[in-house]
Parts: structure tokens; sequence; C-alpha cells
């Protein structure tokens, strides 16, 4: 009997990484997307700057605390290619890199809000409800723990060409 329904396997089944961790790590990524579309607008990248990022000063740290998600992700795409190199403890390092860009992100929101004499504030308040919840998902996920347990060796070659 198999852990999870079909639908989380692909063709050799392998356990495919669960569609909200594709979703919480672009949304994680937010501020390395936004810097890139805003860089694909010139005419318009000042004034968007300055209402997405109003502490400019510190622009390069959001994106620093954005690199573990990016790294993350890296590593899950590049999966096949670490599987024909004899790699394997690679997998490992997917919660922890979620958990310590949550962290730094938190902690940067903390400071964002500490400096504007914590006061509300929708936007950083729903990122920081978003990351919480991050954390909580890729720490109790079910499909997540099968999915690392699963990717502990590379698919089967034979299930492959069978």
């Amino acid at each position: 009997m198999i852990p999870l329904p079909l639908k989380h396997y692909d063709e050799a089944g392998t356990v495919l990484p669960p569609k909200w961790l594709y979703w919480m790590l672009a949304l994680a990524c937010r501020d390395l997307l936004l810097v890139s579309a805003f860089t694909a607008i010139p005419a318009e990248s000042d004034r968007l700057y300055r209402i997405f990022f109003p502490h400019s000063d510190v622009l390069w740290l959001q994106i620093v605390v954005t690199l573990p998600f990016l790294l993350a992700l890296i590593v899950m795409s590049f999966r096949e290619h670490l599987w024909k190199r004899g790699y394997t403890r690679w997998r490992l390092t997917i919660k922890p890199l979620c958990s310590l860009g949550c962290a730094g992100q938190l902690l940067l929101i903390g400071s964002f809000l500490g400096r504007a004499g914590w006061q509300f504030n929708g936007y950083l308040g729903a990122v920081a409800l978003l990351l919480i919840a991050f954390i909580y998902m890729v720490n109790r996920s079910n499909h997540l723990a099968i999915m690392l347990h699963d990717w502990r060796q590379p698919p089967d070659k034979d299930a492959e060409t069978a």
C-alpha cells in the first residue's frame, strides 16, 4: 500500500513535492521576484521601489534572506541531476533551509516594525503570518516527510524502463 494518493507520484514512482511548497517558496522569494520585475520596468521602477520597499537602505538584506528559499527551490529542481551524480544527502537541507529563511525574514519584519514604532502594517503582518504558517507546514507535513524519506535514494532504473 502506498502512503499517498497516486497523483503525488511521478512516472518513476517517486514522490513529488507538494504544490503548496512551491507556492510558499514563491511567496517567500517575493522580494527577489519583485526586484526582478521592477528591473524590467525602468520607467516606473523608482515609484514601485518606494511603494514595495520603503526601507530601501536594507534592500540588499531583504534579498539575502530570500537566498535560503531560492537554494531549497534549486536543490529540489535539480534532484534528478544530483541523483545521477550520486548525491542523496542534499534532501536533508530542504527543511533547515526553509526554516532558516523564515526565521531570517521574520527577524527582518520585526526590524521593520521596530523602525516604524510597532505601528500596524497589514502587509508585513500578512507576510509574518504566512511565514509562521510556512514554518509550521514544513515541519509538520506528512507529505514532505514521506517525500524526503522516498528521496533518500534515486528511483530504481528498472522501474523507469518498465
